[in-house]
């Protein structure tokens, strides 16, 4: 039975989006033989900006930018669809530590981690979900805001896809991982290119955005598994995380300055659950704030340390109660919560049933 988590909060009206993929794009172009500087002139996004490392676009530029590359790759005739080019294409040349994580997972499981670190680096409007549903498991994608029409965000959708699916097969040694997709958006000209490049039934117009596969492959030892690197590497890409949330600080925004904050706080629960038992004085000193700042910084963002931590804790007691490994007691306990009949209580609250019936609900 299909649950979907608690909403994340949403990133504030106009951030600028991280272009760090700016090389990916300009890779992609070529291939589908587009003069992709004429286009940055056009839509106004000036080239001599365009460093990996430093280069940002506003919302509706990287969304004219999509479109206008699938039109030009139409319009020029060539054989290749753009979203699936720059999918396929695409390499973490100036993310290389998101790479080393993610390549050297001991297990899909571990490796899809990296789905919470990713937007904040890439695009701060994505957000990916993990469910788990009997023997079948699925990697959502969805955008926050007006990309969330599927008219606008369609594109990118493909564009993940066709990388996600690109890396699982490096990491299962070419096993194909994907049994099915489901997209929301209809099926439009190039939809015999899409379903041929993904190699597996595609489902236009569905409820939503996902890539289906079994579930037993998330946990299926991995052969480049390097754990040493691997943790490095996380290390590092959480430093990078933080330093983007500390960069958007210095802008000045303070609209983006609470998304960030907001993020981290959940990204911090997320990684290490047993905060959520300790208070909000061991979560400020996590991320190295006064309590009280921390207070009143969540405040002014509209937010509160116990919704974060109701949010996170729902979010995790969904995926938990899907592996009949893990009992309700253990559930409670990583939780932070005093007992199970206090889980109960809040689960309860949240799903509208208990945690024994959403178990075996699952089944």
């Amino acid at each position: 039975m299909p649950h979907t988590p608690p909403a994340a909060t949403p990133p504030p009206a106009n951030p600028r989006i991280p272009f760090v993929t700016v090389t990916n794009w300009v890779r992609a172009a070529r291939l589908c033989g587009i003069d992709i500087e004429a286009i940055f002139r056009e839509e106004g996004i000036d080239t001599q900006l365009l460093h990996p490392e430093t280069a940002t676009l506003d919302r509706a530029a990287f969304q004219r930018l999509m479109h206008r590359c699938v039109a030009e790759t139409r319009q020029a005739g060539s054989p290749q669809h753009f979203p699936l080019v720059l999918g396929e294409s695409f390499a973490f040349e100036y993310l290389s530590d998101v790479e080393t994580f993610i390549t050297t997972s001991a297990t899909l499981r571990d490796a899809t981690r990296a789905l919470e670190w990713i937007p904040p680096l890439v695009n701060p409007f994505m957000r990916f979900s993990l469910s788990e549903h009997g023997p079948d498991a699925r990697i959502g994608v969805r955008f926050e805001g007006v990309d969330a029409n599927h008219d606008i965000g369609w594109p990118f959708t493909e564009a993940v896809f066709a990388t996600v699916i690109k890396f699982s097969r490096v990491l299962l040694g070419g096993q194909p991982l994907i049994g099915r997709v489901t997209m929301r958006h209809p099926a439009h000209q190039n939809a015999a290119t899409v379903a041929s490049h993904f190699q597996v039934p595609v489902e236009w117009g569905a409820d939503l955005d996902a890539l289906w596969f079994e579930r037993r492959l998330l946990d299926q030892p991995l052969r480049g598994a390097f754990p040493s690197l691997h943790e490095q590497a996380a290390q590092r890409v959480v430093q990078q995380v933080a330093q983007r949330a500390l960069n958007i600080q210095a802008s000045g925004d303070p609209s983006e300055q609470g998304h960030h904050l907001i993020t981290q706080v959940e990204r911090a629960f997320l990684d290490k659950p047993r905060l959520m038992g300790l208070g909000l004085e061991a979560l400020a000193e996590e991320l190295g704030l006064h309590a009280r700042t921390l207070q009143r910084r969540l405040k002014d963002a509209g937010d509160s340390h116990s919704g974060i931590q109701a949010r996170v804790r729902h979010r995790l007691a969904l995926a938990w109660l899907q592996q009949p490994e893990l009992s309700i007691e253990d559930i409670s306990e990583r939780l932070g919560f005093t007992d199970r009949r206090s889980f109960t209580l809040a689960f309860t609250r949240w799903s509208g049933q208990t945690p024994s019936q959403f178990r075996r609900a699952s089944r």
